[in-house]
């Protein structure tokens, strides 16, 4: 097993482990501008450690989802092209939010809770986050056709089913503040992202014969 599939299946593996420990960690999902505000002040350590863990998460999924785009490329190149596209656009989105969000702990701690509840709904309420919403969507799109490139590599149906329905379970969860959806979704991700990990790393992708070896087989 190559370097490069080593440190490509960790991440994509690494990451929904992480985003679950975060989740655990944080107090609160809530994008309630209010809700965020009581969460830093009164658990301020635990929410900086979720939203880390996330933006951590978040990078190794982007990285993750590269490596398996390209293993699949060969066995199903139009779904893996889709797949890895749609997934690292949608998961940049998501980034550029916890970007944001990195600064929500200094924005709080320098002002009174009145002025940061209006603040950090100011930037909620924003044109670039509000864009940045939908943009992520795509990324579960990317997740779910990915699960299925998996499924015509020789992964079984329900990792793809896995795969997909965790993806956009997740986005629910995120979507609605719902801790428990969200835990449980990247817990079933997980699995279906696990299989597929071993299925690929199973089965070598296909090679495309050297063009000596075609002419001789035409000859």
């Amino acid at each position: 097993m190559s370097t490069r599939t080593i440190a490509g299946s960790l991440a994509l593996l690494a990451a929904p482990i992480i985003v679950i420990a975060g989740t655990l960690v944080q107090p609160t999902l809530s994008d309630d501008a209010a809700g965020q505000v009581a969460a830093l002040t009164d658990h301020r350590g635990a929410m900086i450690t979720g939203m880390a863990l996330s933006a951590i998460a978040v990078v190794l999924l982007i990285a993750g989802v590269i490596w398996l785009a390209l293993v699949l490329a060969p066995r199903a190149p139009r779904l893996a092209t889709a797949g890895g596209i749609l997934g690292v656009s949608g998961l940049l989105a998501v980034l550029s939010e916890n970007s944001v969000a990195a600064a929500f702990p200094a924005i709080v701690g320098g002002l009174d809770r009145t002025q940061a509840a209006f603040v950090l709904d100011r930037i909620h309420s924003g044109a670039a986050i509000t864009a940045l919403g939908p943009l992520s969507i795509i990324g579960d799109i990317g997740l779910a056709l990915l699960g299925l490139a998996a499924v015509r590599a020789g992964a079984p149906r329900w990792a793809g089913a896995a795969i997909a329905i965790g993806a956009f379970a997740e986005g629910a969860g995120f979507a609605t503040g719902t801790k428990a959806l969200v835990i449980v979704a990247f817990a079933v991700l997980f699995l279906g992202l696990l299989q597929a990990v071993r299925t690929l790393t199973a089965s070598p992708a296909p090679r495309l014969a050297a063009p000596g070896a075609k002419a001789a087989a035409v000859s």
